[in-house]
């Protein structure tokens, strides 16, 4: 559903003043519409100005927001009457479409005002007429003050900047000024026609808005428009707005006697919220000061666990150091049970070879024993021999038959 944000129309939703603010726009236009004439109203919003434009053939609102084309839709669409989204300066349409084109309140909007501009000229019929406004910047600044910059608008004119831009694309431009003033209307029961007498000023540097109607050909109208709504008597309104307001009042004097007894029970209620609030902030600083003294443990309790921490790190060092030294002495006792497995292995070895030289230094010395021993028979029997010879040797016999060479020759060693 649409919602007034503060810039789109929406009938019903907003001020009437304003409402007829924006419509006088499009009673302005209709008089420039011819029987069945083809008509586009960029930037349409909420599509309430198609029903103002009633001799047109036919209407084609374009606006790029889909909640304000949805709402014209369902509210304003009919035989004849279509609605694009679609932004106002990329039209998906052909070329000379249209025989009149309006702009209501759009232009300020884009950043690329000239790009509407050129699809209005590109849609625009030989002969045409395209109608657009836009606030006079001069006089809305003025009336914004303190509020500052309009911030849905990108850029806004003066009078002169405003005709300056239409002249780039029309050969021919016709500015009006509107302006909202107050009226005194004399109507009979049946009336068979309208007088006005306009003293209203035109000059720019007053005016609320610029309306401009923009053609490549010469434009006819020059006339004083002004439209009275049904709810331009002014005086009616008012005596109705204030017994509004008297209504209103005594609803809020009914409102503020309510509040002033509600605002006394408040005060009591208050009251001893603050004696609750005082004995709670009593508590509060009992219980700040059991903090203070907590805190204070916590802090000499963290100071301990520091000391301790760092002795047990010390502690683990020295584990460390100690699972270390474990670790070389273990690997020590390896190397030396490897060193001592070893040697073992060499001393059996050893013990072998020796119990091998023992059996045979033992055979050895059976057979020194055995030799010895032969040795003493054969010393027994060389003694014999040699007693022997030296018998020979001594007998005379022997000698005589030296002496004779004759018999053996004994040698004489010893």
């Amino acid at each position: 559903m649409a919602e007034f944000t503060g810039e789109r129309v929406i009938p019903g939703l907003v001020d009437i003043d304003l409402f007829n603010e924006h419509v006088s726009r499009y009673k302005f236009a209709a008089r420039l519409v011819p029987e069945g004439a083809a008509v586009l109203d960029m930037g349409c919003g909420t599509g309430y100005g198609s029903a103002e434009l009633t001799k047109a053939g036919s209407i084609v609102g374009v606006d790029v927001a889909p909640v304000a084309v949805a709402h014209a839709r369902a509210n304003y669409g009919r035989e004849g009457v279509t609605f694009l989204e679609a932004s106002c300066a990329a039209i998906p349409l052909p070329d000379q479409r249209f025989d009149v084109i309006t702009a209501f309140e759009v232009i300020e909007h884009l950043e690329n005002w000239r790009g509407l501009l050129e699809e209005a000229r590109r849609l625009l019929r030989q002969g045409g007429q395209f109608v657009v406004s836009t606030p006079n910047k001069s006089y809305y600044a003025e009336t914004r003050g303190e509020t500052g910059p309009n911030p849905f608008h990108a850029h806004e004119f003066e009078y002169g900047e405003f005709e300056s831009a239409l002249r780039e694309f029309f050969p021919h431009v016709r500015i009006w000024t509107q302006n909202h003033a107050a009226a005194i209307v004399f109507a009979p029961g049946n009336a068979a026609g309208a007088s006005l007498a306009a003293d209203g000023t035109s000059a720019p540097e007053e005016a609320h808005f610029f309306v401009a109607v923009c053609s490549s050909a010469e434009i006819s109208a020059s006339d004083v428009f002004a439209w009275v709504p049904q709810s331009g008597n002014l005086l009616r309104e008012r005596e109705a707005h204030i017994a509004k307001l008297e209504g209103e009042l005594a609803q809020k004097d009914a409102w503020l006697t309510r509040s002033v007894e509600a605002h006394g029970a408040l005060q009591r209620e208050h009251e001893a919220t603050l004696e609750e609030l005082r004995a709670k902030n009593r508590w509060a600083e009992s219980l700040n000061t059991l903090l203070a003294e907590q805190a204070a443990l916590i802090t000499s309790l963290q100071k301990e666990a520091e000391e301790q921490l760092g002795w047990v790190r010390q502690l683990e060092a020295r584990i460390a150091g100690l699972e270390d030294d474990i670790r070389a002495r273990l690997a020590t006792e390896a190397r030396l049970e490897n060193d001592l497995a070893a040697r073992t292995n060499w001393a059996h070895g050893l013990e072998r070879e020796l119990a091998e030289k023992v059996t045979h230094v033992r055979l050895l010395l059976d057979e020194v024993a055995e030799n010895t021993a032969s040795l003493g028979h054969l010393q027994n029997d060389l003694a014999a021999l040699r007693a022997e010879r030296q018998a020979v040797a001594d007998s005379r016999w022997l000698r005589l038959g030296q002496t004779l060479h004759l018999g053996p020759e004994l040698r004489t060693d010893k």
